[in-house]
């Protein structure tokens, strides 16, 4: 199933970055720009798979998280560069924290295709990525480290999850509170008190580096 679910169509990928594109066009930061990803996505259009890789590495580098789903499309099926299962993978995985739905199924898939080693270095690369991006003051990335805890990790860890949670709905970011108190109701209770202390901890911090 693995090599056979990494081998997607040509147009599979091009109705999925119709079927993600941004509806209005504003002027930005190229590593932002809605004409950026425009721009990739013709030119998947015009079969430039190079310029359209190169694109939305840009854009997936700044969070981009259609950029990255299109990006582990293009990863995948080896169009524009050699295919890398691993780099398809960190991406896919970046995309579906980020809510872009399909990347779900397309982070099963490549999973299936790499080795345990692959996968713990792919996880350890997305928890210093989402780490970073907190501590540069990118507050949706909290609620995306939390979600790795509970569903990307290993293992679902609820306990940091909790943690994540907690920091996020410290900032008011939707959906955090629901999200932490299901989370709190699958950690034990003696580890709450360790897990707000830290999180308190954390959020001072990050409210100091604002």
């Amino acid at each position: 199933m693995c090599l056979k679910a990494a081998a997607k169509p040509t147009n599979f990928l091009v109705i999925f970055l119709f079927f993600i594109l941004p509806s209005k066009f504003i002027l930005a930061d190229i590593t932002t720009s809605n004409v950026t990803f425009a721009e990739a996505v013709q030119a998947v259009k015009d079969k430039n798979y190079q310029h359209a890789v190169n694109l939305f590495e840009l854009q997936a580098f700044a969070a981009q998280h259609d950029a990255q789903y299109n990006l582990a499309l293009l990863l995948q099926s080896g169009k524009g560069r050699p295919q890398n299962y691993q780099q398809a993978l960190f991406w896919a995985w970046s995309a579906y924290l980020g809510g872009i739905e399909p990347a779900k199924e397309l982070s099963e898939d490549l999973k299936n295709t790499l080795p345990e080693d692959s996968l713990k270095m792919t996880r350890e690369k997305l928890i210093e990525t989402l780490t970073d991006r907190i501590n540069a003051g990118d507050r949706s990335a909290l609620m995306e480290l939390a979600l790795f805890y509970k569903e990307i990790s290993e293992e679902p860890n609820f306990e940091e999850a909790y943690l994540w949670y907690s920091i996020a709905s410290a900032f008011l970011l939707e959906g955090a509170i629901l999200e932490r108190n299901e989370a709190a109701g699958r950690v034990e209770t003696k580890s709450l008190v360790e897990l707000q202390d830290r999180a308190g901890k954390i959020f001072e911090k990050l409210s100091l580096d604002k």
